[in-house]
């Protein structure tokens, strides 16, 4: 849906008065007792009652689809809110707090919408959604480098506001212009500057945060245990957040990126066999993803594998080729296929755009593509012989091209924090991170026989890869949320079996026990969120 119809439609919905939105709820057992609640809780009810939907207004369904990243969920039988709460301020949160609680609902929290499971829109039991659509202000302070962000903002909007600015700061989060604030941060966020500048959530500042029990607190009053508990460790297992206070880091006037692509025929495995060596712990000025695909050679019936190495480097094309001489040549970047470009242009770059592309794409969320896929994620902390890469490559061309693999190299910088610094453990020791997709184009929903086909051949290459990923336990990164890892939580040895997996030991035990403390009825769950016991 294009902005303007999402307006639209918005400004048709607002013209609603609080009596029509009253006779509507009729028709939905349930909600008509949040309705009155917010009511009665609230100066503004003219105001309000612009702000709530219901599955009987017309704009229900299109505000609750404008967000669902992850179009596989976008299908009849997917469990739907029972109320859309759409606010403005942090009061309305509050009073939607206090009436979900009172009647028996759980509260799910959308800020982008980009979680891999669809587990901020969805669920099997009544709920409300708090969408922060309308909170997404951001205030940039270049001066002592720093931006408050509301939830509801985007990475795109966000690097937008700050190239308004100011082109010697960035902030070091990842590159899909239409992932939410809010989430991402809370569960840790990685990206292109890593390497020099560690997660998102090691640059978090401070925090606007709003607990079980409606009470708004920062990180002086929340106390050091909450404050280390929400950044990384899911921040809605614990309550809302309202704004983030980030750290802007420096970067320089122009950066320098190149894209070059190699074919099994042109030595690809032999040089990513070389990069699990050099990229981790080469120049932490310099972050070198890799995509791998499986693809025909041409019109042939002959497959190839094809890696394609997106680098981007904080500093000159000359120095760069200085770097990548001596340290990896035998990438083979030449001169001719690097720019450099503004910070902002290679976010459009590593989105797959043209670095000529108008910056102000970066805020048009729906000009920005949509997945439709289900992934899985790893970490390598020894590098796969040839003998393993060759495997893999079989396996991948086993598949009908619906595969990727994507890859981004640790060390430099997030080789210095701890583990435990954070929640987020995938530290010290991990060369890479591996992303495993498939997609369900051409297809009618992710349950048709070749959806599913798709999804057996993509557990099966994560059962390939278990002699070669980290170990005791397999680690896996909790913003790639994936329910086949497990949902159990009703003592710690069903809980471990996922949490280990994305903080764990330690971290997650730290986790349980501070949301006992915080949030002891465990009012803000969702399957894989932290539980009590």
């Amino acid at each position: 849906m294009s902005s303007s119809v999402f307006l639209l439609v918005l400004t048709l919905s607002f013209s609603n008065s609080w009596a029509n939105l009253s006779s509507l709820v009729d028709a939905t057992p349930g909600t008509e007792d949040f309705i009155s609640c917010i009511q009665s809780n609230s100066n503004n009810v003219t105001s309000i009652s612009q702000l709530l939907f219901t599955p009987v207004n017309a704009s229900f369904i299109p505000i609750w689809q404008v967000a669902v990243q992850n179009t596989r969920f976008l299908k009849p039988s997917t469990p739907k809110p029972s109320i859309i709460v759409t606010p403005v301020d942090e009061e309305l949160i509050q009073t939607a707090l206090f009436c979900a609680k009172k009647h028996g609902y759980e509260i799910r929290i959308r800020s982008g919408g980009h979680d891999y499971e669809g587990l901020s829109y969805t669920a099997d039991v009544p709920f409300v959604m708090l969408d922060f659509t309308n909170m997404r202000s951001i205030d940039i302070d270049v001066v002592n480098r720093t931006t408050w962000v509301q939830p509801g903002a985007t990475l795109g909007e966000l690097y937008y506001s700050i190239s308004q600015k100011t082109d010697t700061l960035y902030f070091p989060a990842g590159v899909c212009p239409t992932v939410g604030v809010g989430g991402y941060v809370g569960g840790g966020g990685y990206g292109n500057l890593l390497r020099k500048y560690g997660t998102a959530a090691d640059n978090v500042v401070d925090v606007r945060f709003m607990d079980v029990n409606g009470n708004i607190m920062d990180r002086k009053s929340m106390g050091k245990d909450l404050f280390w508990a929400i950044r990384g460790g899911g921040a809605s297992s614990f309550g809302i957040v309202l704004a983030w206070k980030l750290r802007l880091v420096p970067v320089p006037e122009k950066v320098t990126v190149f894209i070059l692509n190699k074919t099994s025929e042109e030595g690809a495995t032999e040089i990513f066999h070389k990069y699990q060596y050099v990229a981790p712990t080469i120049d932490r000025n310099l972050h070198i993803r890799t995509q791998v695909f499986a693809e025909y050679i041409g019109n042939t019936t002959k497959k190839t594998i094809r890696i394609m190495f997106e680098g981007i480097y904080q500093g000159t094309r000359d120095t760069l080729l200085l770097l990548l001489d001596e340290k990896f040549p035998e990438l083979g970047v030449t001169r001719d296929i690097c720019e450099e470009i503004r910070s902002i242009q290679s976010t459009s770059v590593f989105w797959g755009l043209p670095s000529s592309t108008p910056i102000e794409i970066l805020t048009n969320r729906s000009a920005i593509a949509k997945l439709n896929n289900k992934s899985k994620s790893d970490y390598l902390r020894t590098p796969i012989p040839m003998s393993g890469l060759r495997k893999i490559w079989i396996k991948l061309m086993q598949n009908d091209e619906s595969a990727l693999l994507m890859i981004n190299p640790f060390g430099g910088r997030m080789a210095d924090y701890s583990e435990t610094e954070i929640p987020y453990p995938h530290r010290s020791g991990v060369l890479l991170q591996i992303l495993k997709t498939v997609n369900f184009n051409g297809q009618t929903s992710d349950t048709t026989p070749t959806s599913l086909r798709r999804i057996v051949w993509l557990r099966s290459l994560d059962e390939l890869l278990t002699p070669y990923v980290s170990k005791n336990p397999r680690e896996a990164y909790s913003n790639y949320n994936d329910l086949d890892l497990g949902v159990g939580s009703s003592n710690y040895e069903e809980a471990s079996i996922w949490g280990e997996r994305y903080w764990k030991r330690d971290n997650f035990k730290k986790l349980i026990r501070i949301k006992a403390k915080v949030d002891r009825h465990n009012f803000f769950r969702r399957p894989q969120s932290i539980p009590v016991f």
